[in-house]
């Protein structure tokens, strides 16, 4: 199946935008992590891939540290 030129746009600017956010959460602690990409809406499973935790690993911790 071949990908709209839309739908191509569309992907390349998911894949950058998580990039970014890769990027902006170098450095922090793995709640500052959580805690930012969360902000961002990304999902729990590329959550936990950026942090090195599995996806409800990484929501156990947003929880315990925003509540």
């Amino acid at each position: 199946m071949e990908l709209s030129e839309k739908e191509l746009l569309r992907e390349i600017a998911q894949k950058l935008d998580q990039l970014i956010a890769v990027i902006v959460t170098q450095g922090r602690s793995k709640e500052e992590q959580i805690a930012v990409l969360r902000n961002l809406d990304f999902d729990w499973k590329f959550i936990g891939k950026v942090v090195g935790m599995a996806p409800d690993a990484a929501r156990k911790r947003y929880s315990r540290s925003s509540g």
